[in-house]
């Protein structure tokens, strides 16, 4: 048998499946993503009971999990817990392309979402950063046509 080239080759890694955000509160966030992202709502699932204290070893752990669709396929999760601290400091980045980086500036504005800056252009696109209502940056990309950002050098 072939070596893999990397640790989760073999198990056939296919694709990433979501990305999971938590939130202080799951209806507000729901908004927000529906308003800004056009967030189909594809889950509605309150998380509790045995199975769920023993998974998460805390007797009475409560969960709300809402798994959504975002331009088409790409998955996100909106989560809140009764089990631990909400954790105030973002580190996770997820970036949307779009074709207009200054239009979907301007709807934005427009909209009252807070935006970090106006689009700012670099060598291969335009860019700037929201956040929803609990801290997640969000990127908006536009790349430009010279650009070739998914593929291998």
């Amino acid at each position: 048998m072939e070596a893999s080239r990397f640790v989760l080759e073999s198990a056939g890694l296919a694709r990433m499946s979501h990305v999971s955000l938590e939130v202080a509160d799951v209806d507000v966030s729901l908004a927000f993503y529906r308003q800004v992202f056009g967030f189909q709502v594809v889950m509605d699932l309150e998380l509790e009971g045995a199975e769920f204290e023993a998974v998460t070893a805390m007797p009475g752990a409560r969960s709300r999990m809402v798994r959504g669709l975002i331009a088409g396929n790409s998955v996100v999760q909106l989560f809140w817990h009764n089990w631990r601290e909400l954790q105030v400091e973002k580190r996770t980045l997820i970036s949307f392309e779009v074709r207009d980086a200054a239009s979907a500036y301007a709807r934005l504005i427009e909209a009252d979402v807070v935006c970090r800056s106006e689009p700012v252009e670099f060598e291969t696109s335009w860019a700037f950063v929201l956040q929803d209502p609990d801290g997640h940056p969000f990127e908006i990309i536009q790349w430009k046509p010279s650009a070739s950002p998914y593929r291998l050098p």
